[in-house]
């Protein structure tokens, strides 16, 4: 194949690309498509008409304006058939027996795309059957009311609610599973795959992890044996691409099969049949990620181009697989995985081989080649890489150089290892044990790479920074290309955008981390739509009320406040926006409080702190203890009750003593609802310093206990992003008739409350938000002298800047919310946050998705509350 790209293999690249970003808009607005598609298609023919019809004159300037206008000829080709695809896509991803039943409790009948283990949240799949409507094909995520496993190409039946998905998302709806669906096993090839995945796992099952975990997901691309430390290891260091089969996986099997072939003298035609055989079962044995879909469909074009004896042009030959995969399913458009494929691939053609021409003036050749392809990698995905993870890996082309060579020997050998399992179980164990060796030389590089200091530097999230990366990979990769007298000027100008970059980071936290009080007694941390509260008596033991569910947010949120120790974790109840990021911080936990256990994957989350060495209570309204000075105790649930759920949530009060002048007093209120915080008010002292309001601000809430309570300072945790309408008018308004100032995390971050020397409580802000006048008439008598106070002081940090306040007015008052709404596009963005694959640095990669992590859906929608 020929890598070295010329100004004529743009000629299709450039068209491509045009109709790719025509995809990604009209998935998202697919109504829209059929005009698009007319628009585009009369332009192309006006353009076919100028170029054909005599008379006609285009050939001037030259010769350059035909030119111009083939290429917009190509480009309405490639536009009309999208936009096409779109239009005739649409109608089936939401028919109207669908439309008709979203929101409602339906029986469904759904075929798995992909595997689903007892540790995922959800999975893919494709709705066959509502209610009385069948022959439907609506691409869907199943989300499980329970734990179960089910295999690829199984189908399940049960009752579910069905929401819609977010608009251009890969999958047109959510299915909530209600209870646990019957399940038919997969049947014919799927079967057979299913059997040979099986006997491989039990082979494997006793060696040695991480070796035998990653040897799984190189050899079948099983990857739920990975621990989560080594899963983290390996996207800190950019080798996500080595934790399950990828695209250079399919280019190593059909090598080896057509090797193989041409040892055995087959002709040129048997040997393309033969390796696209053989690449169709490996799609079918790994799983067909949008990564190896892409690479399969590649194989099978240079097959057929070498059997036509014409040359082959990797950019040529990338834009038509890109192109084919638009048209036969548009929704690619918009899925990370697919994006990092083609732009890794892409960057190796375009970049690796004139940059492995320059560093071989100084390097031997064979070291050239193997730093140039995962450096033109990494510059081609980082401008999406940083989307997914906002992260710059500091040693990503090390690690790669040292594992690049060990993933083909663990391929090769696991495979013939996985063959023989079904019927050799001894054969393929001792295969399996020399496959075992590199793979866990693999994770012993993530794991030392991912403990040296400064292991990733934190890059602007969102727009920003996908655009200052840009500019940096654009700078490099000109660089690459320009001649001698340009490529410095490149390089100061990458350079200076990568310091820029870093820099827009860095500096605001350092300057928002040197304004936390050093004294502070509760925090209140950002992690999203979830609670995780810290106590402490202002410089003592500390306190972990929740973790949320989202372990990179609570983690940042230790890290701010200096806490990398936790004498006593509280979890309320089990509901994932509540303990879902307990794995993040079981090893640092030494005793832990959980409420009622009501359903088996409650014991799993008592399992895994008890597995970390944790001593782990069930606590009741009997249980007490201290807190360095502040004293706390449980004042619900009470002893013997059987209730479990938001209403057996745990409540904690903390109360402190006249001589710790720096504690603050606490009622933390975890998700109660009405009926069970009207049976609270005889149980909990008033007037503590702060109250955690219940819920996160949901509508469910007794406007009386917090009248009761009368706490200066109310805590709501809340993500951004929800569509609950959380908090609701009515929680704020039941706070601002009690007196209560009450700090968002959505929009202030994390909150942090400590207690001056003389006495006066004071709130420091991770963001500023500047609060709406609050009528005087809103202060109650209860904490007038409080809220004649100063307001809020900012500083420097500029967006992501704090902010201290003593308790005044406060910035609860503003727009009211939405009323609480449906669970799908916390779905949604949970589902983007487990798509999230590492930096790209060496070949297409498998991405995360397949793994559909644990936490990373907060809530189901047939529940009656939301968490």
């Amino acid at each position: 194949m020929e890598l070295h790209p010329t100004v004529a293999d743009l000629r299709l690249a450039g068209p491509v690309v045009v109709a790719w970003v025509e995809a990604a808009l009209l998935v998202g607005a697919p109504g829209a498509a059929w005009w698009c598609a007319t628009t585009v298609a009369s332009i192309g023919g006006a353009v076919l008409l100028a170029l054909v019809l005599p008379g006609v004159p285009v050939r001037v300037l030259g010769g350059v304006l035909p030119g111009v206008l083939g290429c917009l000829l190509l480009v309405a080709a490639c536009g009309s058939l999208v936009a096409v695809a779109v239009a005739v896509g649409a109608p089936e991803r939401s028919p109207q027996p669908l439309v008709d039943r979203l929101g409602r409790t339906s029986t469904v009948e759904v075929v798995l795309t992909r595997d689903l283990a007892d540790t995922d949240r959800s999975t893919t799949g494709t709705l066959r059957a509502l209610e009385s409507s069948t022959g439907l094909a609506v691409p869907v995520r199943v989300v499980p009311a329970e734990h179960f496993r089910a295999s690829a190409g199984a189908v399940l039946r049960a009752r579910a609610t069905v929401q819609a998905d977010e608009g251009g998302a890969p999958t047109a709806a959510v299915v909530f599973l209600r209870g646990r669906p019957e399940v038919a096993p997969p049947t014919g090839p799927l079967a057979a795959a299913e059997r040979v995945r099986r006997a491989f796992t039990a082979v494997t099952d006793d060696l040695p992890e991480p070796g035998g975990a990653l040897l799984r997901g190189l050899a079948i691309g099983d990857r739920g044996g990975l621990d989560p430390a080594t899963e983290s290891a390996m996207e800190t260091t950019a080798l996500t691409h080595l934790t399950a089969v990828s695209g250079s996986n399919c280019a190593v099997v059909v090598a080896l099969v057509v090797a193989a072939c041409r040892a055995l003298g087959f002709p040129r035609v048997l040997r393309a049949v033969v390796a696209v055989g053989f690449l169709v079962a490996f799609v079918v044995l790994v799983r067909p990620d949008p990564s190896i879909v892409r690479a399969a469909v590649m194989a099978v074009v240079v097959l057929v181009v070498r059997l036509s004896g014409r040359p082959l042009r990797g950019v040529p030959l990338l834009a038509l697989t890109v192109l084919g995969m638009l048209v036969v399913d548009p929704w690619y458009a918009r899925a990370p995985a697919f994006a990092l494929s083609v732009l890794a691939t892409g960057g190796i053609i375009a970049l690796a081989p004139r940059l492995t021409a320059l560093l071989a003036r100084r390097w031997w050749q064979p070291v050239a080649a193997a730093v140039a392809v995962p450096v033109a990698a990494q510059v081609a995905c980082w401008p999406v890489t940083v989307v997914l993870a906002p992260t710059l890996p500091t040693y990503a082309v090390p690690a790669n150089l040292l594992t690049d060579p060990l993933a083909p020997v663990v391929t090769v050998t696991g495979l013939p290892a996985c063959l023989l399992a079904p019927v050799w179980p001894w054969g393929a164990g001792v295969v399996a044990h020399v496959a075992w060796a590199p793979a866990s030389l693999i994770g012993a590089v993530a794991h030392g790479a991912a403990a040296l200091p400064a292991a990733t530097l934190d890059w602007p999230a969102g727009p920003p920074g996908a655009v200052t990366a840009a500019v940096a990979s654009a700078a490099v990769a000109g660089a690459v290309l320009a001649e001698q007298q340009r490529r410095t000027w490149a390089l100061v100008a990458a350079g200076a955008v990568v310091v820029i970059g870093l820099g827009a980071v860095a500096v605001p936290r350092l300057v928002v981390r040197s304004t936390v009080p050093g004294d502070w007694s509760v925090a209140a941390c950002d992690v999203g739509q979830g609670d995780a509260v810290l106590v402490r008596d202002g410089a003592g033991p500390v306190a972990l009320v929740d973790t949320g569910d989202d372990e990179e947010l609570l983690l940042g949120c230790l890290d701010l406040l200096g806490v990398d120790r936790v004498d006593l974790l509280v979890l309320t109840h089990f509901d994932r926006d509540h303990v879902g990021a307990v794995g993040a911080v079981a090893d640092r936990v030494a005793r832990a409080l959980v409420g009622p256990v009501g359903r088996p994957e409650d014991d799993r989350v008592v399992e895994e702190l008890e597995r970390a060495g944790v001593e782990v209570r069930t606590a009741d309204d009997a249980t007490s203890g201290t807190l360095g000075a502040l004293r706390w105790r449980v004042v619900w649930p009470r002893a013997g009750s059987r209730q479990s759920g938001n209403d057996a949530s745990l409540v904690l009060e903390t109360m402190r003593d006249t001589a710790c002048t720096a504690c603050v007093s606490g009622v933390f209120l975890g998700d109660l609802g009405e009926h069970a915080q009207r049976r609270l008010r005889p149980l909990v002292e008033a007037h503590p310093d702060v109250v955690k309001v219940a819920h996160h601000g949901s509508a469910d809430q007794d406007p009386a206990l917090y009248r009761q309570l009368a706490a200066p300072i109310g805590l709501i945790g809340v993500g951004a992003d929800n569509t609950y309408g959380h908090p609701t008018a009515s929680a704020l308004d039941a706070l601002r008739a009690a007196g209560t100032t009450a700090f968002r995390t959505d929009r202030q971050g994390t909150v942090v409350v400590s207690r001056t020397a003389d006495g006066a409580l004071t709130a420091w802000t991770e963001r500023t938000a500047a609060p709406p006048p609050e009528p005087a008439s809103t202060v109650g008598p209860a904490r007038a002298a409080s809220a004649a106070v100063a307001s809020v002081r900012p500083t420097s940090a500029g967006p992501a800047s704090a902010a201290a306040r003593r308790i005044g007015p406060g910035p609860d008052q503003l727009a009211p919310e939405p009323t609480e709404g449906t669970h799908a596009r916390q779905e949604a963005h949970a589902r983007s946050r487990q798509d999230r694959p590492g930096a790209v640095v060496r070949r297409p990669t498998g991405t995360r998705r397949a793994r559909h992590r644990a936490r990373a859906v907060p809530g189901r929608a047939c529940e009656q509350r939301p968490p």
